[in-house]
């Protein structure tokens, strides 16, 4: 299988999740550059793209946010990253791509259970809960850059205004994935061999957001999630069995 394709398909959906449709999809972009590049350096790779794309979120979203909402969930989020790095770093490559695959998995799975339930009264988390969250969420997005989906449970259940969710949720990412670069470059992950592919990169992220913009005002919601499920459950399979 030719996977030259795969690096820029991955940095074209960083762009395109960040678009606000089908939330989803962003469970794709680490497992697929897992196919042309090693695990390790699939989240390496991924990292900078996400940062940029964040820097351009958060400027369409500026003040937009409820940062009440993701207080606790930050400071949890610093414990999951260091959960996160111990794992990455005693993990052979093998065993990081099954974890890849498993991850999207279960986040699709968490999917799932959000579409098929969703609670009618509002959610008030204990600052323990936001912690807790948070910890989840740093584990995954440290691991895979995965933690949209819980993220995505935790706020929604909220029930805030969809400008409000999308600037929260931006904002929140925004600072996880920084918090994120200073041990990703102290372990190797992210160095200057992967900021010159990340280059090559760059230019598909706004055509993914411009793309994703597009495509949330023509195609129903409903039919592009089913595509996006498939295709998350046969990576994240494909993953685990290599």
């Amino acid at each position: 299988m030719n996977t030259a394709i795969f690096p820029y398909l991955g940095a074209f959906i960083v762009g395109f999740g960040k678009a606000g449709f089908a939330s989803g999809i962003s469970l794709l972009q680490t497992p697929l550059l897992a196919y042309a590049y090693k695990a390790k350096q699939a989240i390496g790779l991924v990292l900078p793209l996400l940062i940029f794309a964040d820097i351009l979120t958060v400027s369409v979203y500026w003040k937009k946010w409820d940062f009440s909402r993701i207080r606790w969930p930050i400071f949890g989020c610093v414990f999951g990253i260091a959960l996160g790095m111990l794992f990455v770093n005693s993990v052979s490559d093998h065993l990081l791509r099954h974890a890849l695959g498993g991850t999207a998995l279960f986040l699709t799975a968490l999917l799932l259970i959000r579409d098929i339930w969703y609670p009618s009264k509002t959610y008030v988390p204990s600052w323990w809960q936001g912690m807790l969250v948070g910890v989840l969420a740093g584990f995954s997005s440290t691991l895979a850059h995965a933690a949209g989906p819980i993220m995505a449970l935790y706020l929604i259940a909220q029930k805030m205004d969809k400008k409000t969710f999308v600037g929260t949720t931006s904002l929140f990412f925004f600072v996880t994935n920084l918090l994120k670069l200073p041990p990703y470059v102290a372990s190797g992950i992210v160095n200057v061999d992967i900021l010159k592919v990340d280059l090559k990169l760059l230019p598909m992220i706004p055509l993914g957001i411009g793309v994703g913009w597009l495509m949330n005002r023509w195609l129903p919601q409903k039919y592009f999630v089913y595509v996006v499920y498939v295709l998350l459950i046969v990576t994240g399979v494909d993953l685990v069995l290599k």
